[in-house]
């Protein structure tokens, strides 16, 4: 992937990161969508967790970013890298870090309409995407690197930092970058 840096180029990788996930999960056939690997979430679980990360992030962003810097403190350091932020993120889910509470996906699974209910997750997940943009571009460019929200693993993020995340977290759920 060539450097992210600027707005323009973090909404372009963000709704690259959404396509590339939805072709990724619309391929997994039947039942296979579904299935677990003793711990391993199934694709649906992944899913259902990437739309859970995302949804947060849309309604921070939909905040001003004086409430923002009221919850959050402002940003007291320049955001780093996109590398530089996948990089932390893999590291710690190296120690062990791992998602938890809120960010855990629902594992029930339907009885009837499997495919219909496939549909409906992925066109949930193409909603958080495009909300996630939509809010992003009510940013300007130097506001990005101002104010931060939390990460439940990472800490405080710059907006910048957490939308670099977003853009790794959802190529990474579905296995296309990282590991």
């Amino acid at each position: 992937m060539h450097p992210i840096q600027s707005k323009p180029e973090i909404i372009s990788a963000l709704q690259d990161s959404e396509r590339r996930a939805q072709a990724w999960f619309s391929a997994i056939p039947g039942e296979g969508y579904f299935t677990r690997h003793g711990e391993v979430w199934s694709a649906s679980d992944n899913v259902d967790h990437m739309i859970k990360a995302v949804k947060p992030i849309v309604k921070a962003l939909k905040l001003p970013g004086i409430a923002l810097q009221a919850v959050f403190g402002k940003a007291d350091k320049p955001s780093r890298t996109y590398e530089e932020v996948c990089k932390t993120y893999r590291d710690e889910i190296a120690k062990g870090a791992k998602a938890s509470g809120r960010f855990l996906p629902n594992e029930d699974v339907p009885e009837e309409n499997r495919e219909a209910f496939k549909e409906q997750q992925l066109q949930q997940l193409s909603k958080a995407v495009a909300d996630l943009v939509s809010a992003c571009e009510n940013w300007d460019e130097a506001a990005l690197d101002q104010f931060q929200i939390p990460h439940p693993i990472m800490g405080n993020l710059t907006i910048r930092e957490m939308l670099f995340f977003t853009i790794y977290h959802n190529l990474r759920h579905a296995s296309q970058e990282g590991d």
